[in-house]
């Protein structure tokens, strides 16, 4: 999916932007802790003997439920899956799929799409403005889906399983506003570097798990002499210029490895302008700094026509084996797809983020394992005008049983619901490659983080505030590296804060706190 890195506006443009959109809102809930608590999920579910599933509800025969979809990184497979045995299940129901390849359908012109008279009962995207359409009392209210219940432990004293313990435990912390449920999440995900596993082998390459194995590795793919598939040398990566936000699936994770997940979540409630000032809190300087010392400063380690690149390109120019990795997150794979892949007789793996020296470690004095979940922002809602919102439930509490959440990850490459799996089973029983099986693995063995905010600075905004906030750190750092005005961390990271300093109190006013 395409996600689009935004500058901040001037708090002008903000303010009024805020004033048409909320002029009759309520005011911002506070931003504090415990303000997006959850209840209580259950810890270990991993037994599964004697669970019973809900008893379906019945439905008129002709009733039709409403899906529209964006139709990217994912693909279609699964949801026309979820179709035919949905359809099956509910004999006389017909699912309606409408896919768009417009983002924009689901961000731009979602509010009027849903304050129409026309609105379909389901919208799965990427980035829905789901908090404001909350607001503006345009999606629906899911506080009796999340308690409702979706399997009775018969082996427990027939314990109720909800429709929040079936969710997955790190996507929870984005589906609250305001005391209340409203967006069901859609994937689970995680990043890290994907490589050729079949160059790897034949070259006898071993996978990195130290920053500094890291740069030895890339120096020896570098030097190797190793043709690719055009005749000229494989060189450690290629990636996409216009998709550059792809090396977040790196950075991010050193940023946590080094500054923890507590700092993390306290830089995500954006409380504190002194979090961007990286003499204080050096994690984002330091981690974007080692990729920086990797990246922007050999050259040679990136595919020469990375920065021209698209996504499409730079996917090709993997598989085709002209490079040895690439950044990566968890829908890759499915994106370059199974026909590319066969084609080029490539198979590909997912390594993890390699450990810095500074990475934190936990008490037997290992390092911890972190993974961003770039995906976390993907959604499902319910119209609150949609015709058939008791069969929208329905479908949702039909998705969350265990051999239909199935449907996803067998249709994808490598992908999962936001639903709590057996993920021994994953591995052993329904993975069929190499990238399916190492995604699962780290997935079953890793603290996963995303960059959901409750801050009104982020929901409220216009062009909401991100970690980087001055645009596109890693193509222009790429582009004006050599040049007289090169983007360095320095120069980078002492823009930030400038920026933030001058501007925090207008952009704390533009969004009314």
């Amino acid at each position: 999916m395409k996600k689009i890195k935004k500058s901040i506006s001037l708090a002008i443009v903000i303010a009024l932007v805020l004033t048409l959109l909320f002029a009759c809102a309520p005011p911002p809930p506070p931003t504090g802790p415990g303000d997006n608590t959850v209840p209580d999920v259950i810890e270990d579910d991993s037994d599964r003997e004697g669970w019973v599933s809900f008893e379906k509800e019945s439905f008129a025969a002709g009733s039709k439920l409403r899906i529209k979809f964006f139709n990217g990184g994912y693909g279609r497979a699964w949801i026309d899956a979820m179709k035919t045995k949905f359809e099956a299940d509910y004999p006389g129901v017909e699912v309606i799929l409408t896919s768009s390849n417009k983002e924009a359908d689901f961000t731009s012109t979602i509010s009027t799409t849903l304050a129409g008279s026309n609105a379909d009962d389901i919208y799965i995207c990427h980035n829905i403005p789901w908090e404001k359409l909350s607001v503006q009392s345009l999606v629906m209210n899911l506080d009796n889906l999340y308690n409702s219940v979706i399997y009775t432990d018969t082996k427990n004293d027939n314990a109720p399983i909800r429709y929040v313990d079936r969710i997955a435990t790190s996507s929870l912390n984005g589906v609250k506003f305001n005391g209340h449920f409203y967006k069901v999440p859609e994937v689970q995900g995680a990043g890290g570097i994907a490589y050729n596993k079949g160059l790897f082998d034949a070259n006898g390459w071993s996978i990195p798990t130290t920053y500094a194995e890291f740069v030895t590795l890339c120096q020896t793919i570098s030097g190797s002499g190793v043709k690719g598939t055009d005749g000229k040398n494989v060189v450690p990566f290629v990636w996409s210029g216009t998709e550059a936000y792809i090396w977040d699936s790196l950075v991010y994770d050193w940023w946590v490895q080094i500054a923890g997940i507590d700092e993390f979540n306290q830089f995500m409630k954006y409380e504190d302008k002194n979090m961007f000032n990286s003499a204080e809190f050096p994690a984002l300087k330091t981690a974007w700094t080692y990729w920086y010392d990797l990246v922007a400063e050999n050259p040679a380690f990136s595919h020469p026509e990375s920065l021209a690149l698209d996504n499409l390109q730079s996917n090709m120019a993997f598989a085709a084996g002209q490079a040895a990795m690439m950044p990566a997150t968890c829908w890759i794979a499915n994106e370059i797809g199974d026909e590319m892949l066969n084609d080029f007789s490539c198979d590909i793996g997912l390594f993890p983020t390699p450990f810095v020296p500074e990475a934190k470690k936990d008490g037997e004095n290992n390092p911890i394992r972190v993974t961003y979940d770039l995906a976390g922002k993907d959604s499902f809602i319910i119209a609150q005008k949609g015709k058939n919102k008791l069969l929208a439930q329905e479908f949702f509490k039909w998705m969350a049983l265990e051999e239909n959440a199935l449907l996803f990850p067998q249709n994808t490459n490598g992908l999962l619901l936001a639903i709590r799996y057996d993920f021994q089973n994953l591995i052993d029983k329904v993975a069929t490659s190499t990238w399916e099986r190492e995604m699962f693995g780290l997935l079953q063995n890793t603290t996963r983080f995303n960059l959901y905010s409750q801050s009104p600075l982020v929901y409220s905004s216009g062009s909401p505030l991100s970690p980087y906030p001055d645009g596109n750190y890693y193509l222009e750092a790429v582009e004006s590296y050599g040049t007289a005005s090169p983007r360095t961390p320095d120069a980078v990271f002492n823009g930030v804060w400038t920026r933030i300093d001058r501007e925090w109190d207008q952009m704390l006013a533009g969004v009314g706190l």
